[in-house]
């Protein structure tokens, strides 16, 4: 991963700025063909997800599911053609000829137009869940291929040259231009993809996927312009490699045994069947042992480059998305040539208001827990059907959405910080009340009064000053929440900001 520096820059209501100061960190201190390959380069493989927050949020086994329930289906006999779901979300096309031994057999994913999936971490777990039912390979051994596949498919999208050279007409009476392979936005993967996954012998117990084609020079290079090169995944991928390599040369060993019984049986034309199929599986394990050989010594190649990289000096701060909605993200440049190094995925931020948290532990979909040194805490989305208005927690590195609220917020939600949390508005059924969160955005206290959904959040001396349902000012405990004065007694005294 690629060292830095970051310095984060941000706005904040002045109302909340000293007492922000007081209790919290000074922000300033945190601190193939040599022209494809070329093309490739100039064209980055970098996903554009959906950021969220989410209206929905649905687990990673049951997104996972999806793929899992696919190849089951595929895996009670993977020698036929057939095409799986063709009216649902997700449809798999099982696209295989063993006849042909030119050209590649291949299975077809295909985003049909009521796909929900919007981002690639998702659509890796779909693939990952179908690699693991459909031909058995482990959990690693399938998220790594996922990853390979995706970005093979968004290098080789709507290259229609690339598929009608590499693969049989089974599979390419399936293909169309506009909708082959997978963009790298993914407003535009619903409807208008068709996931390739290129298959080897399904006949042998070698290796299904393809792994060579899907580990092309181009991919390789694309890979090689992310932030960390693509070590991890690469590295995994010559694990793979190796054991295809292996038990190539293992089928190659028997089949000779095999040949040599038959001729010594008279069975001459068996034998020389064994014979041929005893020199095509060594040619395997020898390609595949020599590209084993070629990408570890480009591996080595690119962690000496990492290694000897100058730390880089970056800035983080809040940015217009959209004006006309107002609209914010994080964005990250290197401070000193401006250059836009990183966006937000989240696009939505609603206020200038943006909190740093500290220390916050998070258990993501794959129930992994991590701890994150800091994270940013504001207030996103829109609500619709696809995202909701929602508190979230961004980290500093990724500009990624690590949690979410469970609450939906008002539209017009302001966020303050006070010694007790941070003060925001949420939705209640039809009704509103004010919400006290700590910095995991738990609900820690909720007035039992309800507001006016564009209610201001005045931080008095006496209290927090709000605008209740009914229109009166209603002043609350910024501890509790309840409320201070008595039914009916709706005077102000001794307004000012809170020290």
């Amino acid at each position: 991963m690629k060292k830095l520096t970051l310095t984060l820059i941000f706005v904040f209501a002045s109302a909340f700025a000293s007492f922000a100061q007081e209790e919290s960190q000074d922000l300033s201190a945190i601190s193939i063909n040599r022209s494809e390959l070329e093309n490739t380069a100039e064209q980055a493989v970098q996903f554009e997800n959906f950021g969220g927050p989410y209206a929905i949020i649905e687990t990673a086994a049951a997104i996972k599911g999806i793929g899992e329930n696919l190849g089951r289906i595929v895996a009670r006999d993977i020698f036929s053609q057939g095409v799986i779901e063709p009216l649902a979300k997700y449809t798999l096309i099982h696209a295989v000829n063993p006849n042909d031994t030119e050209k590649l057999s291949a299975d077809i994913l295909v985003l049909n137009e009521n796909a929900g999936v919007d981002h690639i971490n998702n659509l890796r777990r779909i693939l990952s869940g179908y690699l693991e039912q459909a031909y058995g390979y482990s959990e690693e051994e399938s998220a790594t291929l996922s990853v390979f596949i995706t970005v093979y498919n968004a290098v080789y999208r709507g290259n229609m040259n690339n598929f009608t050279e590499k693969y049989n007409d089974v599979v390419l009476q399936y293909l169309s231009p506009e909708k082959a392979g997978l963009s790298t936005n993914w407003e535009e993967w619903k409807g208008n993809s068709q996931i390739v996954i290129p298959l080897g012998t399904l006949s042998e117990t070698v290796s299904s996927v393809d792994t060579t084609t899907i580990s092309d020079d181009n991919v390789i290079e694309a890979l090689r312009t992310t932030e960390d090169k693509g070590i991890e995944d690469r590295e995994q991928l010559t694990e793979i490699k190796q054991k295809e390599a292996a038990a190539a040369s293992e089928n190659a060993k028997q089949s000779q045994k095999e040949a040599a019984q038959q001729k010594k049986d008279g069975n001459k034309e068996q034998a020389q069947a064994s014979a041929q199929k005893s020199s095509e599986q060594q040619k395997i394990a020898d390609r595949k042992t020599e590209e084993i050989k070629k990408e570890k010594a480009e591996i080595e190649k690119d962690k000496k480059e990492l290694a000897a990289e100058v730390p880089a000096d970056y800035l983080t701060g809040l940015f217009i998305s959209d004006e006309k909605k107002g609209f914010y993200q994080l964005v990250t440049v290197d401070s000193s040539t401006g250059k836009i190094i990183r966006k937000s995925p989240v696009s939505q931020i609603r206020s200038k208001a943006v909190y740093i948290v500290d220390s916050v532990t998070i258990t993501n979909l794959e129930n992994e827990v991590k701890t994150y040194p800091q994270l940013y805490m504001a207030v996103c989305g829109t609500n619709d059907k696809h995202s909701a208005v929602r508190l979230c927690l961004i980290d500093t590195e990724k500009l990624e959405l690590q949690k979410q609220s469970e609450e939906i917020l008002s539209e017009s939600a302001e966020l303050i910080l006070t010694r007790a949390g941070f003060i925001t508005v949420v939705q209640d059924g039809k009704n509103y009340r004010i919400a006290l969160y700590d910095k995991n955005l738990s609900v820690t206290a909720r007035s039992q009064e309800t507001v006016k959904e564009k209610t201001p959040l005045n931080m008095t001396q006496k209290g927090l000053l709000v605008t209740a349902e009914n229109g009166s000012p209603l002043l609350l405990d910024p501890k509790t929440l309840s409320s201070l004065w008595n039914k009916g007694n709706t005077n102000v005294h001794n307004a000012g900001n809170e020290k």
